[in-house]
């Protein structure tokens, strides 16, 4: 049906009129409605254009939105921060890039840049710790493969030419220079040494071909193996000999240059030259159980290593070679095998156990043996001399026992015992009654003094100095005896040290009546078994030591102050001097060669001889000859002893050229650095002063590294965790005989609100762990690195009446302030101070790091440009560091408002 032109304008009209109705009632409702493409808004023809405006409580909608997101944005910010903060860093990264893109801030921006290089680092890392387990693992093959074929090879007359020719690799090899004596070398000298490191790789590429053709017609998986490491090892020869022909050495600049590639090169040199040598090493099994101890530390799940097949047969391999090393008295070889297994399985109370009384053998042998030394130039080849790193050392330095040894410079065992006698241990027994921390379990003590006499007497080796025990007719009698003195003892329930005594006595009319052992030896058998069983930090200083016992105690030396290192035939050399030492001041400089000390030539001597002669009386004089680069004829230079003062707190750099330390590690964020290598009288001063320079420049943060720090004083280890708690308990002992103390913090720290990191390792030990952990406790600070030591024990030196002698004897133990015990006893699972966050290195990362760092801390005549580079570099190298850097900087952040 057609509409009239009424009907048309009556419904215009009624649209209009509920188009404004819609429009009336969305405003009253604070509705806006969004414009579109498709239905844009547009003016009647004949009237204005306004612009589309926006009601005020639009505005505050959109704005409270903003608000939220910002609000959001900042709460996501410190949540990702305290996520890093706990270690946990790509969760954070993930958390901040969402906070983010809620809303931009700067701070946010910084963090996750900061996060995402510190975690593309890790994982780099994390990739060559994988690849040094693979590595480990294969070389743990090579070596098991290398115990069943060599005999096949000694059979067929091959293995004997096979290992001379591998040895001439190594040989011509280790006659080439260093890229370290090429930074230190003249013109002249880098000239020459370049021309010998051509013959001597070109000398070691053709023998190395040699060995090769010995295997050439074998088709045997051992000989395919030998092939590969052999290829791999020229391949690396010949890029480490065109490296050598390009250097260049007429100025400074390019002798540091080569010697950067030179060192990149000698690691992978290294790493090949051990990968063949483990073919033909005398005692594969030795590299192997090493490699698996090496393996199992690298290991991402260490609970599963035990499951591999080749952990297993290592295992059962080194358990046999043990076996047989005690039934031939090769006590070395036994305390290799079973030192080994009890590392690789340190809760094997059974490993341990055998580890104890093998090392007894090895102290009877020592002392009683005869003056051979031929254990210590080892037989063919052993694992140390084969391009692996030597284990590193269980204990750190300040927590290893005392027992008895013996010196380079001993000429008879007469002398380490001389002036002990009977009633030496039995003042000694009665002390350790008196004072030891716990309870004395009188049956392990007594069980282990008479085993220490029972295992003089089954020593083959003690014969040589005691004959009686050469006849089997009077040692079999003199250990029925012992044997049934620990009977007695173990059937005893109600032990005291007077039993101990009985036994003692009753060793002795033993000996007199049969194999007549000279009192003073079964004197100091008997204590040091009896020490033995209470723990391994107790011991005895006999007469013969205590001068030297004395003199370290009073931690006062007298010399010239210069670090040495000698190769064997070849003079003393100079590491660095000491700043501010008498060395130092004399002008004494790093590389130095030291032809003579008051005319003796050094070449010859040994180094404790040399040390000797340097060292003596404060005011007296001594005259190094020096030759060095740039000199045309060798220099004596005489030099005053005095008291040497040993630097026990360190910067991130050396001040030339005076060799003070720089403590800012990095000025753009005011970042303090402060390590400290040991506790002794003077480290507190040292510490105050610094934090002193730091408030002084407005430093806020601060990173003290602690790694490898062995210990030292108690009273220097609260003193200066005094500086960075304000209030609270340090720590506290407590001990059967000693009453409980406890040492609390002082208000006046010089550090006591700024950011901290705390860097520790499984070095750092005894007085380290002290202040750590009451950094630790109270929450003052981050402790990053790896669980420490956990040597928490309280030795007193007690003198015994009667002679002159000292018992160090453990009457206490270290509490940290939440109560806990700090020290490790046997199958403890809990021990020393846990990391906030753990962060490792593994071996070879740890060798690259120390090594530049060992080269950063030296004194040296260095452009300011090199020692940024090599900083660097070392900064690179330290994961460890590079974390307590990252953490410092997003404390910092987390402090920062939101943008506005």
């Amino acid at each position: 049906m057609r509409r009239t032109a009424f009907e048309k304008f009556h419904w215009v009209c009624l649209t209009l009129f509920l188009c404004l109705i819609c429009l009336s009632s969305a405003t009253l409702n604070g509705q806006t409605r969004p414009a579109t493409a498709s239905a844009p808004t547009t003016a009647a023809a004949g009237q204005p254009t306004s612009a589309p405006t926006t009601t005020p409580a639009t505005a505050l909608a959109a704005e409270a939105d903003l608000e939220a997101a910002k609000a959001e944005a900042f709460r996501g910010r410190n949540e990702g921060i305290e996520q890093a903060l706990a270690g946990r860093f790509e969760a954070a990264l993930e958390q901040l890039r969402r906070a983010d893109a809620l809303a931009a801030d700067p701070a946010t921006s910084v963090a996750i840049k900061l996060l995402e290089e510190y975690v593309s680092c890790h994982r780099q890392a994390e990739s060559g710790r994988a690849a040094e387990y693979a590595e480990a693992v294969q070389r743990v093959h090579r070596s098991m493969l290398a115990l069943e074929y060599l005999p096949e090879l000694a059979a067929a007359e091959i293995e004997k030419t096979l290992r001379d020719k591998v040895l001439e690799v190594a040989s011509d090899y280790e006659q080439v220079g260093r890229s370290d004596s090429l930074e230190l070398a003249s013109p002249e000298e880098a000239a020459k040494l370049k021309a010998e490191a051509g013959a001597f790789l070109a000398a070691a590429r053709d023998n190395l071909n040699e060995a090769r053709k010995l295997l050439a017609e074998d088709t045997s998986e051992y000989a395919a193996a030998f092939g590969s490491v052999a290829e791999s090892l020229c391949e690396h020869l010949s890029e480490y000999e065109v490296a050598w022909a390009e250097v260049t050495t007429d100025t400074t600049k390019a002798r540091l240059d080569a010697a950067d590639r030179l060192r990149k090169l000698e690691e992978e040199m290294a790493r090949a030259m051990g990968d063949l040598e483990t073919m033909i090493v005398a005692k594969p099994w030795k590299v192997g159980l090493m490699q698996a101890n090496l393996a199992k530390e690298l290991a991402a799940d260490k609970s599963k290593v035990a499951e591999e097949d080749w952990y297993q047969n290592i295992k059962a391999i080194t358990e046999e070679q043990g076996e047989k090393a005690v039934a031939d008295a090769r006590w070395y070889d036994a305390l290799r095998a079973y030192g080994g297994l009890s590392r690789l399985e340190p809760d094997s109370n059974q490993y341990r156990q055998q580890v104890r009384t093998i090392r007894r053998h090895v102290r009877v042998l020592s002392l009683y043996g005869k003056e051979d030394r031929s254990h210590k130039a080892l037989a063919a080849l052993e694992p140390e001399s084969i391009g692996f790193p030597p284990d590193i050392q269980t204990q750190p330095v300040e927590t290893q026992p005392t027992r008895t040894k013996v010196r380079e410079d001993r000429t008879t065992w007469r002398e380490a015992v001389s002036a002990v006698d009977a009633v030496t241990v039995r003042n000694t027994i009665s002390e350790i009654d008196r004072y030891y921390v716990t309870a004395v379990d009188y049956r392990k003590v007594g069980l282990g003094a008479l085993k220490g006499i029972r295992v003089l007497a089954e020593t083959p080796q003690a014969a040589e100095s005691f004959t009686g025990l050469d006849r089997e007719d009077l040692r079999e009698k003199f250990l029925k005896a012992v044997r049934s003195a620990s009977v007695l003892i173990e059937k005893d329930d109600r032990l005291d040290h007077i039993d101990i005594l009985t036994a003692f006595n009753s060793v002795l009319r033993a000996s007199q009546r049969t194999v007549d052992i000279p009192v003073e030896v079964l004197a100091v058998e008997f204590a040091e078994g009896m020490l033995d069983e209470l723990d391994e930090f107790s011991s005895m200083v006999w007469p013969y030591d205590l001068p030297n016992f004395q003199k370290h105690m009073t931690g006062r030396f007298f010399g010239v102050g210069i670090q040495i290192t000698k190769e064997r035939g070849e003079p003393l050399k100079v590491i660095t001097p000491l700043a501010e030492s008498p060395a130092y001041k004399a002008g004494i400089k790093t590389g130095d060669v030291i032809l003579a000390v008051d005319g003796k030539r050094t070449e010859a001597l040994s180094v404790e001889k040399l040390v000797h002669l340097i060292t003596g009386e404060k005011g007296t004089r001594v005259v190094l000859t020096i030759k060095r680069p740039g000199m045309l004829k060798a220099k004596d230079f005489a030099i005053i002893r005095d008291e040497i003062r040993i630097q026990t707190v360190k910067g991130w750099r050396r001040r030339l050229p005076n060799g003070d330390w720089d403590h800012v590690l990095d000025p753009n964020t005011k970042i303090g650095y402060i390590r400290v290598t040991q506790f002794t009288n003077q480290t507190t001063a040292d510490v105050v002063e610094v934090l002193e320079e730091m408030r002084d420049m407005h430093l806020r943060s601060l990173v003290l590294d602690m790694r490898f720090n062995p210990g030292g004083l108690l009273r220097a280890a609260t003193s200066v965790a005094d500086e960075f708690l304000p209030t609270g308990r340090l720590v506290s002992t407590k001990g059967r005989s000693t009453p409980p103390a406890e040492i609390n913090a002082h208000p006046k720290g010089r550090y006591l609100d700024g950011d901290l990191v705390v860097l520790v390792n499984g070095y750092s030990a005894s007085a380290a762990e002290i202040v750590s952990g009451a950094i630790k406790d109270w929450r003052r600070g981050l402790i990053v690195g790896e669980r420490t030591f956990g040597k928490g024990s309280v030795q007193n030196v007690i003198p015994i009446p009667h002679k002159q002698a000292v018992l160090k004897l453990t009457t206490a133990y270290y509490y940290l302030p939440s109560g806990r015990l700090l020290h490790r006893k046997n199958n403890s699972k809990i021990w020393g101070v846990d990391p906030d966050v753990e962060v490792g290195q593994t071996p070879k990362q740890m060798r690259r790091w120390l090594g530049i760092r060992r080269k950063t801390d030296l004194i040296q005549d260095i452009a300011p440009e090199e020692l940024n580079a090599e900083l660097s570099r070392q900064f690179d190298a330290d994961l460890p560091l590079n974390t307590a850097v990252l953490l410092l900087k997003l404390m910092r952040l987390r402090q920062s408002k939101p943008a506005a």
